[in-house]
């Protein structure tokens, strides 16, 4: 995916939580999204600790959603995009799939 398809610095992540353009959220996920001046989707992901506590997991679920993001990030707009696991997610990649797929084909509108 390389650097330039994800969302590193602790700034853009504030950026994008304080005043997203777009929202969607599920049970298990909250994508926000915030229009940016690179004209190419971007990425970042938020796990808690407290939610998911072994960095395995944490590692296994954050990889699932990128593979998803790069799957679909010629079809996205412009846009930077953070996904929020509100919960742990681990053995649960079924739901995680069908979550991302959906939040995926809102944006893509």
């Amino acid at each position: 995916m390389g650097l330039k398809r994800s969302i590193t610095s602790k700034e853009g992540f504030k950026k994008i939580f304080d005043s997203p353009d777009k929202k969607y959220s599920t049970n298990n996920i909250l994508v926000l999204s915030r229009f940016n001046d690179h004209g190419f989707a971007r990425i970042g992901v938020a796990i808690r600790k407290k939610d998911t506590k072994l960095a395995v997991d944490r590692n296994n679920i954050k990889r699932k959603i990128k593979g998803s993001f790069r799957s679909k990030v010629l079809e996205l707009p412009g846009m930077d995009f953070v996904v929020y696991v509100k919960r742990n997610l681990s053995g649960k990649e079924k739901e995680l799939k069908n979550d991302l797929d959906r939040a995926w084909k809102k944006f893509n509108n």
